[in-house]
């Protein structure tokens, strides 16, 4: 029986099926891995659904806090930087007592007083973990009266106020660190309660407007927030109450004083004035007058004929 060799055949269609597939892998795009980091675990990766933008919730903001220390930079002179080694080795006593012997010399630029005013500052935060505000608010002061707009140092100086009901926390000064440090919640918050106790009341309400609507710098103030807008609603309220009970009734119209008095009655008058007849010519004439008649000329009497 004869059989045909079909081996060429083969050959053509292993060639073409090599051709095939060679095409089908060099016009697919290249897929490349995606680097997994190292510090993470796999899981947590994998974790979040692949949900659409539209159903995925915005994260909530997160509290910004308020840093209280002063950066430093380069010291001004080696001097500076002996006692800021003295702050970083945590010897507070040392560092208070080298910042009060300082020289004048050594505060005498813009930039000395603003170094000087970051150690004294810095020093003042160590110290109120130590020692609380009793201690530290002599710090803060002496930070201010050396950089009295450095937003750190005035909030930690009316943050210590504050806390001892110091004196020298009044409105001009709570209404400078406003100015200063407008976008924090804490002043606003410390001027409204100065108003809400010592007036005028409603005068607090645009602080506490201003300080709810930053309230997300610093949450843990929105107990202070929520207790001051109580108060400011009581007062509201005790006014309005006190305008309500307050007599509306108009008073009465008061009569003219001439139609209270009584009604005089005519005089009577004689019967001989009501029937009596002209008065006589000499009681018209003017009383004589001597002194004026002796200088007019008395006329001679006309001459009679017999």
């Amino acid at each position: 029986m004869y059989r045909r060799d079909i081996s060429s055949t083969l050959r053509i269609l292993a060639v073409l099926l090599g051709a095939f597939v060679f095409y089908h892998i060099w016009t697919q795009p290249p897929t490349t891995p995606v680097p997994i980091p190292a510090s993470l675990p796999a899981t947590i990766i994998d974790a979040t659904p692949n949900f659409p933008p539209a159903l995925v919730e915005p994260a909530p903001p997160q509290d910004i806090l308020r840093t209280r220390l002063i950066e430093f930079g380069d010291a001004p002179s080696p001097a500076h930087q002996k006692i800021r080694d003295a702050l970083d080795r945590n010897d507070y006593a040392e560092t208070e007592s080298a910042l009060r012997a300082l020289s004048k010399t050594l505060i005498a630029t813009p930039r000395d007083k603003a170094y000087v005013a970051a150690l004294w500052n810095n020093l003042g935060v160590q110290q109120e973990k130590n020692g609380g505000i009793d201690v530290s608010v002599k710090a803060f002061k002496r930070a201010v009266a050396l950089a009295p707009r450095n937003p750190a140092a005035l909030l930690n100086l009316t943050q210590a106020y504050w806390g001892l009901r110091h004196p020298s926390l009044t409105l001009q000064f709570l209404e400078g660190v406003t100015q200063v440090v407008p976008d924090d919640p804490f002043p606003h918050l410390a001027l409204a309660e100065l108003l809400i106790d010592k007036g005028p009341h409603m005068d607090a309400v645009p602080h506490l407007k201003r300080a709810r609507a930053r309230i997300h710098r610093d949450s843990n103030l929105t107990a202070l927030l929520e207790k001051l807008e109580g108060k400011t609603a009581k007062i509201a309220l005790r006014a309005l109450q006190a305008k309500t009970l307050v007599p509306t009734t108009k008073p009465a119209k008061q009569t003219p004083v001439q139609e209270l008095l009584p009604p005089q009655a005519e005089s009577p008058t004689p019967f001989s004035m009501k029937h009596a007849g002209p008065a006589p010519v000499a009681k018209q004439l003017p009383p004589a007058n001597p002194a004026g008649d002796a200088s007019l000329p008395v006329p001679a009497p006309a001459e009679t004929t017999p």
